[in-house]
């Protein structure tokens, strides 16, 4: 068994709502103390409107939320943890897999060919000491890709 993701997502998704909740505390902390936000609330409200479709637009564009916590690969599947929800992934149900970059962070994805209880496509950080090496990010991804390849059963062709 051997962890391929970044030890440390569960604390860096939470971490990322919590700015974005603080930004928007801090939006209206000013108007609040002030006493202004119940003698004309339309300058923070509007602000906080404008503030919260930037944090929409990033975190729909980012997809945060999907990533998972904790994959391990073991010999034969994968074992992928988003939250409270566990799933096996044998290696003959992988597609394909994708690295992606985003800002300078590397997410691999991984397609599946059947749905599982996480979705039909998974994606996650990988492990810190990768992060700024795009080339080791892909060779993970490629071996992955080979495993694949090699745990699916062999068609026959007839000619």
């Amino acid at each position: 068994m051997r962890n391929i993701s970044f030890k440390n997502t569960a604390l860096f998704k939470r971490g990322i709502w919590l700015t974005a909740g603080a930004l928007m505390v801090f939006v209206f902390a000013p108007a609040a103390v002030r006493g202004g936000l119940l003698q004309n609330p339309a300058p923070p409200l509007f602000s906080a409107a404008v503030l919260g479709l930037l944090v929409a637009y990033v975190f729909k564009r980012t997809q945060v939320h999907r990533l998972a916590d904790e994959v391990l690969d073991f010999a034969d599947h994968l074992h992928v943890r988003r939250s409270r929800t566990e799933q096996d992934i044998p290696f003959a149900n992988i597609s394909t897999v994708e690295v992606s970059t985003f800002s300078g962070i590397h997410r691999i994805t991984i397609r599946l060919n059947v749905p599982t209880k996480l979705g039909r496509q998974i994606d996650f950080l990988p492990q810190a000491s990768l992060w700024s090496n795009l080339v080791a990010v892909e060779r993970l991804a490629t071996a992955l890709n080979e495993r694949a390849k090699a745990a699916k059963p062999a068609r026959n062709i007839v000619t």
